[in-house]
């Protein structure tokens, strides 16, 4: 705590939040009740306050910030009074700054002197180094020593050590058992009494209770006549047993936190997906099929922007085709890829066991695919769980097993198969746990997975899942989508692309043709389901062919057609009521001038807007500028305009601001008809019947 120096147990930090939280406190230390710093300044001003006061910790701590920051002069000076003031961490510090030579110059002797000093406050991985230091000079018996010593503070370094060395025959059985059984003491002696600690060490990583070497029940050391196996359920492996009696005495008070730990693991969001990254370009591999290669010489899986530029590299240099990665030939026929796989099944490669399980279930050969699928799983391989999940399932050469298939689709999840979280999730929510159900599609969406998004929204539709986890989902997963493409990638597969397309010009080139006019002439044909103009966005009725100010009417404000009726009924209110006059769709007040109604316009020109674009072009037309009536026209043609593209094929067939061209004629009005323009309609059919 920066307002006291004190260290506080996680277990008391964790009592003092919740005690505040309950009773809407403020919060404070937990030790010496001052308010918890809302601000970095604040702890910073806080721990200057003890400095100023000499207070060993805070001098211990701003100095560790200062050689942090390489800033080793002020390092020095502060660690040194914290370690006058008996400060063993000072004096740790202190030794690995004379070991290497930051600040200081490089002194043997005073790293070991300062080390010494830490090791003999109780400073456990002084003491670990000190082992190191005296097994590097050869004292093996004083290493042992401090390593013993060391592994009883609880440091899970030297219980390493200490069991290499008993293998090697350095040291006897009956240390290493009483160092065991003494480091377990200081370990458990760590714990609350809710047995939180463990968990929260197992989840960061801290496994100290999976590093340890003794049965939870009895306290028995494991050594070579005696195998510790670990507790497997629901994934826990917290805890080790000397045998199944133990693991069943222990079980009353191993069942909750492994319960707890079980879902903390199963609900951890995947850093990434189980294909993990690309091994030449070092972006996520996508998780659909048709984005990634598997290379069966290597059995490496390979994204596609790199395997398209390795071929098209290839193509272009006259090159035989090879492997990205491992520069293997590629191989033409099945059997010698089934060769190339079998080579590294017998090497215990996981994918490939993975792959030929894979092949074995699709050839209906269960047996077999049980097989090498089960070999893959047991190293890990998440896409061997997920199809095993599958047989048992089905009940496929296994009896079916909902249990098991649970088990393979929750390792395969935890090892990032978005397939298989969107499986478990179906699962939760058939049996009635939707919230479980929503917190495993919302891991499958931050995985990229598609089907996961559409459930949300389903979900959020419904009510059963938040705005905000709906948006972050979806932030979510887009990120992961974005995250598989990169513009090189992108670029290759382009290039690939074109020059495969330029290759295969000659064989293709008639094919594509006719089948192009066939398309055309399906999409020209179809009955649109109104004219161009659409309905009336007031009254939804459809607004009719007649020009503009006959029955329809243009509002310069917002670019919308009303028809006649909707602005009559609205000039009428207006009168009847002595109101100004506004426009019945954007309530905008009615321009009183043509210079009004013309700025109105090129506002919404300046807007992109395809209405404003086509008017401003047909008036341009009208008035003879046919260039600026052209690049009009052209715009709002490009957005979908069907009446620009009416007046372009006119331009075109009269020549008018540009050459005549029966393509582009025949081009424009084609758009303009299948857009709904009957007048363009009308033409074409003149234009064929010639």
């Amino acid at each position: 705590m920066s307002c006291c120096s004190k260290a506080i147990c996680d277990g008391c930090s964790y009592a003092n939040k919740i005690r505040g939280r309950r009773e809407s406190l403020e919060q404070i230390c937990p030790f010496c009740r001052h308010p918890v710093p809302a601000t970095d300044a604040e702890i910073d001003a806080n721990r200057m306050k003890r400095v100023e006061a000499n207070d060993p910790v805070a001098l211990r701590r701003v100095g560790k910030t200062c050689y942090d920051e390489a800033d080793y002069g002020s390092a020095c000076e502060y660690l040194t009074k914290a370690a006058g003031l008996g400060d063993v961490e000072a004096l740790y510090h202190l030794s690995v700054m004379y070991k290497k030579g930051d600040g200081v110059e490089k002194d043997e002797k005073m790293a070991v002197y300062h080390m010494e000093e830490a090791a003999i406050a109780g400073h456990p991985l002084a003491r670990f180094n000190l082992g190191i230091y005296e097994w590097n000079s050869g004292n093996k018996e004083r290493a042992v020593k401090h390593f013993v010593i060391a592994a009883n503070l609880g440091d899970v370094k030297s219980v390493e050590t200490l069991k290499k060395g008993y293998l090697r025959g350095v040291v006897s059985k009956d240390d290493f058992a009483a160092a065991l059984r003494a480091h377990q003491a200081a370990v458990d002696a760590t714990k609350n009494g809710e047995g939180g600690g463990s968990v929260v060490n197992a989840a960061s990583g801290n496994a100290d209770i999976d590093m340890s070497f003794c049965c939870a029940s009895c306290g028995i050391a494991e050594v070579d006549d005696i195998k510790l196996t670990t507790c497997d359920a629901n994934n826990c492996k917290l805890v080790r047993y000397c045998s199944v009696a133990c693991q069943r005495d222990h079980n009353s008070q191993h069942k909750e936190e492994c319960k707890k730990f079980s879902d903390e693991v199963l609900f951890a969001q995947p850093e990434s997906t189980h294909f993990g990254d690309c091994p030449i370009c070092f972006l996520p591999l996508a998780i659909y099929g048709s984005k990634r290669a598997f290379m069966t010489c290597c059995s490496k899986v390979i994204c596609d922007g790199c395997f398209y530029a390795n071929g098209l590299r290839e193509r272009n240099s006259s090159l035989e085709p090879t492997c990205p990665f491992c520069r293997h030939p590629l191989l033409a026929t099945k059997a010698e890829s089934d060769a190339n796989i079998m080579k590294r099944v017998e090497v215990d490669d996981p994918i490939a066991m993975q792959q030929m399980g894979i092949r074995r279930y699709s050839e209906g050969y269960y047996g077999s695919a049980f097989g090498y699928l089960t070999k893959a799983a047991r190293v890990g391989d998440a896409t061997a769980h997920s199809q095993l999940a599958l047989m048992y399932m089905n009940g496929h050469c296994v009896e079916m097993d909902r249990k098991k298939a649970v088990y393979h689709l929750e390792e395969a999840a935890i090892a990032g198969n978005p397939t298989a979280r969107f499986y478990l999730g179906s699962i939760e929510w058939n049996i009635g746990n939707k919230e479980r159900a929503m917190k495993h599609y919302i891991i499958a969406a931050n995985l990229g997975y598609d089907k996961s998004v559409e459930i949300l929204k389903k979900g959020y539709l419904r009510g059963v899942v938040s705005k905000d986890d709906f948006d972050a989902a979806l932030r979510a997963h887009q990120a992961a989508v974005d995250a598989t493409k990169s513009p090189q990638r992108e670029a290759a597969a382009e290039i690939a692309n074109v020059a495969c397309q330029r290759d295969h010009r000659s064989q293709h080139k008639e094919e594509c043709k006719k089948r192009v006019a066939e398309l055309r002439d399906e999409l020209l044909f179809v009955q649109p389901e109104s004219s161009h103009y659409g309905d009336c966005p007031i009254c939804c009725l459809p607004l009719p062919l007649d020009g503009d100010g006959c029955k329809r009417a243009f509002m310069t404000c917002c670019s919308k057609l009303i028809c006649f009726g909707c602005a009559y009924a609205n000039t009428t209110r207006f009168l009847e009521g002595s109101l100004k006059r506004s426009c019945p769709f954007c309530r905008h007040p009615v321009p009183a001038t043509d210079a009004e109604a013309d700025a109105n316009i090129m506002k919404r020109v300046e807007a992109n807007d395809p209405a404003a674009l086509r008017k401003m072009g047909i008036r341009r037309y009208d008035e003879g500028d046919y260039r600026s009536a052209f690049e009009y026209l052209t715009k709002a043609a490009r957005m979908g305009d069907a009446v620009a593209h009416d007046y372009l094929s006119l331009m075109y067939w009269k020549g008018t601001g540009v050459e005549k061209d029966e393509k582009k004629v025949n081009y424009h009005a084609e758009e303009a008809a299948i857009a709904g323009h009957p007048t363009a309609r009308h033409n074409l059919g003149a234009i064929q019947r010639q």
